[in-house]
Parts: structure tokens; C-alpha cells; sequence
């Protein structure tokens, strides 16, 4: 668990979000959908917030181990 929180804090945030918005738009532009951009910028938001909740419970996570040591 303590690596994952680690993995979580050092991350950059925009390379992964760049990586994911270019994967769903071009998951979206192969299966045709008419609203690509649309529906690639929402899925990228949702990921997005998703990824900041995690990061932000781990960094407390991790802080909280920290003080225990």
C-alpha cells in the first residue's frame, strides 16, 4: 500500500491526463462516435478527479504513517 501511495504522490498529473484524453479520443474517433471531443473531455475529467481524490487520501494516508514512525 505504501507503494502505491508513493507512486500516487510523485506522479505528474498532466502527463497522465494528456495520456488518458488521447486514449479515449481515440477509442471514441474508432468507434465513430459522433460527439468524440465531447465525450473524450468528460471522460478525462471524470479519470481526473478520480486521480486527485486518490492522491489526496494517500497523501493523508502516507502523512499519517509517517507519524506513527
Amino acid at each position: 500500500m505504501r507503494n502505491l501511495a508513493l507512486f500516487l504522490n510523485r506522479m505528474n498529473m498532466l502527463v497522465w491526463l494528456l495520456g488518458i484524453f488521447a486514449g479515449h479520443a481515440l477509442l471514441y474517433l474508432l468507434l465513430g462516435t459522433d460527439t468524440w471531443l465531447a465525450t473524450a473531455l468528460l471522460a478525462t475529467a471524470f479519470y481526473g478527479i478520480v486521480l486527485l481524490v486518490a492522491r489526496l487520501a494517500f497523501r493523508r494516508y502516507a502523512d499519517d504513517r509517517e507519524e506513527i514512525r
